[in-house]
């Protein structure tokens, strides 16, 4: 089997556009590669840290520690991230239901269907009626919710009624506004969805990228520039390594274009 066979000729093609001999455009598509996993690495720190933290902002500053469940209309949310907490509550059930053993799954149809199942039941229904006995904590919600679902609680839409009265204490530098952390996590959320499917980040694509986290890492609980801020110290190792891949890209690319 050729290299092609396992890069596939449109992949390949795509940094043999870019250096003059096959063998340098397999050495760019491993090193972006690497710089990927130190990316998504580092952005799932992000991710973790700022679902977190959006959390807890919002239980302490409408009162409701379980807004993420149904039925809870605490917060002035949009349709759209009302569906994604659906969703959400949804994938929380059948992740529940997905850790019992094919025993413990039958023995819920005598909940189910106290008067037994219907005959010509299809098995998908019977599988959504045993998901529906689950009661998914807040913590199991937020587990299952996506970065989408973060980041637009800090866009446009939310900034008198989230951002103002709440989330802007995220990131207390007051020189800061929301639409530069709403770009940042624009940028960051693009970016992860490139390289979850494998596709390249190089160029002006992977400065802005490198910018947007490094502009997140820094602002984060942070009243002042260059604040030493205990989110810096947990994510510094992941941090150095992305830094460390990053240079190591640029020179190769450099050396190999």
């Amino acid at each position: 089997m050729e290299i092609e066979d396992f890069i596939s000729a449109e992949r390949l093609r795509t940094y043999q556009n870019h250096t003059d001999q096959q063998k340098k455009a397999v050495a760019l598509h491993n090193h972006t590669l690497q710089l990927g996993t130190s990316l998504m690495a580092m952005i799932a720190l992000l991710e973790l840290s700022l679902r977190n933290i959006t959390n807890q902002l919002l239980i302490e500053d409408f009162g409701d520690h379980e807004w993420l469940l149904p039925d809870h209309t605490t917060l002035p949310l949009k349709t759209f991230e009302c569906n994604a907490i659906s969703k959400a509550y949804s994938h929380a059930q059948k992740t529940a239901y997905s850790k019992l053993s094919y025993k413990e799954k039958n023995d819920l149809d005598a909940q189910a269907y106290p008067n037994g199942i219907p005959p010509n039941t299809k098995h998908k229904t019977v599988v959504k009626k045993r998901n529906a006995l689950f009661t998914p904590s807040h913590g199991q919600v937020i587990s299952q919710t996506t970065l989408s679902f973060w980041k637009r609680l800090y866009s446009g839409e939310y900034d008198s009624t989230l951002w103002k009265p709440s989330l802007k204490k995220a990131f207390p530098n007051k020189s800061l506004g929301r639409s530069e952390v709403s770009t940042a996590l624009e940028t960051i959320y693009a970016t992860r969805n490139r390289v979850a499917h494998h596709e390249p980040v190089y160029g002006q694509r992977l400065e802005k990228a490198m910018e947007a986290v490094g502009f997140i890492r820094n602002s984060i609980g942070a009243k002042k520039d260059d604040e030493e801020t205990n989110f810096k110290k947990f994510s510094n190792v992941h941090y150095l390594r992305l830094q460390m891949d990053y240079a190591s890209f640029i020179e190769a690319w450099d050396t190999l274009t």
